[in-house]
């Protein structure tokens, strides 16, 4: 019964997937985190998010080797998903979606940078975890604009 919320989620994936070239265990974590106010949990998308990596133990060069990848693997898919939108949104989304970025990017760099300096050990690992957390979040925001659900300012979709 663990999972009967994040099965349920899993059956309402993103659209954005059908059109969208994202990795399928990207695309579950987008689903589970979409579904967090219907029933899934933020340590079950967490599970997911993490997945390739709970074989290593926190803090070791394995596990932060690992988490890199992961976080290559995320900004990859916020690239293509920032990609579709700038295609899909106006000039003005455009101009206000790289804009927001470029914040964006230095907010994630000192609020991770924060996470990390508050670890006695696993800083790296911290700081890894926090950014691949914000890449998803970020993901599902781009996902959401795509597919017309999301109501942040720069998604004012081409006519």
């Amino acid at each position: 019964m663990k999972y009967l919320p994040l099965v349920l989620a899993m059956a309402a994936t993103p659209a954005v997937a059908a059109e969208t070239p994202i990795a399928q265990d990207k695309v579950l974590v987008l689903a589970c985190l979409e579904a967090m106010e219907a029933g899934t949990t933020w340590p079950q998308c967490v599970e997911l998010m993490f997945q390739p990596c709970v074989s290593h133990e926190v803090g070791t060069l394995a596990h932060t080797t690992c988490l890199s990848g992961v976080r290559e693997e995320w900004s990859g898919t916020v690239q293509t998903l920032q990609d579709e939108v700038i295609e899909a949104v106006t000039t003005g989304g455009t101009s206000e979606l790289l804009d927001l970025m470029g914040q964006w990017t230095g907010y994630v760099v000192q609020k991770c940078q924060d996470v990390a300096e508050a670890k006695t050990t696993g800083a790296e690992s911290a700081r890894l975890g926090c950014e691949i957390s914000e890449l998803a979040g970020l993901s599902g925001e781009f996902a959401a604009c795509l597919e017309g659900r999301s109501s942040a300012g720069y998604c004012e979709l081409k006519e």
